[in-house]
């Protein structure tokens, strides 16, 4: 089933991208990742010069994205020091778990609506590759996948809107998970199953299990974080 409105929508969006706007988006995914994988450390200063060498990005790309980074909160732009990588706030994590879980099921419901065919192959071989990462415990590669699952459903669900405001969420996810993760037994395998039920509801067209496939994931996700803290469950671990 197609979504002819949102599909051109999205396709004069990104036919008016420019070469600037490209370079942007890529500098952003780099630094964004640079800063996920900890290799950025919170509370660590870096400069735009020493981003732009890191990258192979010029720095005005650069400039642009560390100004979207700072606005999803994974940077502070400190002026004559350089910029900042945040720290993880704990208590910010599961507010941000809050919100993503219900952008998160109406992206999963679009995207097992309105994928194309190639787009369901596609996520069937992601899933067998996640669970493939977790078993031979290969962190960074279930990282790079995940990041390839978030942009797969984008793809697929047709709403630049959704994908635009869930985007810094998952930047902070992402970040809380891969700096813990190694301190949680099974939590790579528990992380793939649920990703590959997600992604295989999607390539069956599932629009009902894409959707509970997307509650069991953020809930996996939220008790990760509530074991990661030591909270108690409960509204009030939020308060």
């Amino acid at each position: 089933m197609t979504d002819p409105g949102n599909q051109n929508g999205a396709g004069q969006i990104e036919a008016g991208q420019s070469d600037a706007g490209s370079m942007a988006d890529q500098a952003y995914a780099r630094i964004e990742e640079l800063i996920v994988s900890g290799t950025l450390p919170p509370r660590g200063f870096v400069s735009e010069k020493q981003l732009s060498a890191q990258t192979g990005i010029g720095r005005t790309p650069v400039r642009e994205a560390l100004k979207r980074l700072e606005l999803d909160g994974m940077v502070t732009i400190v002026p004559s020091r350089g910029i900042m990588v945040t720290e993880v706030d704990v208590k910010l994590q599961l507010y941000v778990l809050d919100v993503r879980r219900e952008l998160e099921r109406l992206i999963a419901r679009r995207a097992a609506r309105y994928a194309l065919p190639a787009e369901r192959e596609r996520c069937r071989t992601i899933a067998e590759a996640m669970l493939d990462a977790a078993r031979s415990g290969d962190g960074m590669r279930f990282m790079h996948l995940d990041q390839e699952v978030n942009q797969l459903l984008d793809q697929c669900a047709r709403n630049p809107v959704a994908t635009q405001t869930i985007r810094p969420l998952r930047s902070l996810s992402r970040r809380f998970w891969f700096q813990n993760y190694h301190v949680h037994s099974g939590s790579l395998e528990d992380g793939a199953r649920t990703h590959a039920d997600l992604m295989l509801a999607v390539h069956s067209g599932d629009v009902e299990a894409a959707a509970a496939a997307s509650d069991r994931l953020m809930a996996y996700v939220e008790a990760y974080a509530r074991e990661t803290l030591r909270y108690p469950f409960g509204d009030q671990a939020a308060q």
